[in-house]
């Protein structure tokens, strides 16, 4: 398994083409994340691709999310602000492993995904904020109607360092509540801290994320899709112009 500590030298090898010979699968064992470009071939369909590794989430809006604005809706996959760093895997009860987009329209401007591998953060954040979070665990839960699944079990309560299952090294498994943002999907709360505290650990957190050897940001072309694994990178969205069209088709699997 090669080592992942700078997202500046991999985001090439982390692409392949859509075509029916694709080494998609190899390439996302490899990286956590691959991009897969329209290249000419006959295209997979984002079914076909997301198939072989698991069987679909299913919402409350179903297996098939098309991501876009959406008129009056407390969502932050419908509208247009940024979308901090987070996982999946442990903010909804359906467990999602791997999520598939792919892009109908591309905006103009902004409206990238952003991409931090877990391997890339430890070879690069501070020691005295990973020894910090080795010493914690945060609380979270969320703010929207209509997608997240309810907990009856309450809300999840998460240690952000895990156990990467494919290389057995640290894994980053967090959502950054930063800036303050009521509207967000999610709020996050480290357990027994106060607010001001918080917010100083994730101000902290999202600084060192935001550093271009952790964090690769792809900008969109029509045709693309990105496949990320849930348990190994962190994922978020920029923000983009009101005025601009970005849609996507997502599915997720477990």
């Amino acid at each position: 398994m090669d080592s992942i500590t700078d997202m500046r030298r991999l985001t090439e090898d982390a692409r392949c083409g859509r075509g029916l010979s694709s080494p998609y699968r190899e390439k996302l064992e490899r990286y956590g994340f691959v991009v897969l470009e329209p290249d000419g071939e006959e295209s997979l369909s984002l079914e076909d691709i997301m198939a072989p590794l698991g069987e679909p989430v299913g919402y409350q809006y179903g297996t098939k999310l098309i991501q876009e604005q959406r008129a009056e809706t407390d969502n932050s996959q419908f509208r247009t602000g940024a979308i901090p760093m987070h996982v999946d895997a442990f903010l909804n009860a359906t467990g999602v492993r791997y999520i598939g987009t792919e892009c109908l329209e591309a905006p103009y401007d902004g409206g990238e995904t952003l991409i931090a591998a877990s391997e890339a953060f430890f070879g690069a954040a501070p020691e005295d904020l990973v020894a910090t979070l080795r010493g914690i665990e945060i609380e979270y839960w969320a703010n929207v109607s209509g997608f997240y699944v309810d907990r009856p079990e309450g809300n999840p309560i998460i240690a952000p360092i895990q156990v990467d299952p494919v290389t057995g090294r640290d894994s980053l498994c967090v959502g950054v509540a930063y800036p303050e943002d009521p509207t967000r999907n999610f709020s996050a709360a480290v357990v027994g801290y106060t607010k001001e505290q918080n917010l100083e650990l994730f101000e902290k957190l999202a600084g060192v994320l935001s550093q271009p050897q952790i964090t690769y940001v792809h900008k969109w072309k029509v045709g693309q899709v990105l496949i990320m694994d849930n348990l190994r990178v962190l994922h978020g969205r920029a923000e983009y112009p009101a005025d601009s069209p970005r849609k996507m088709l997502r599915i997720s699997v477990a």
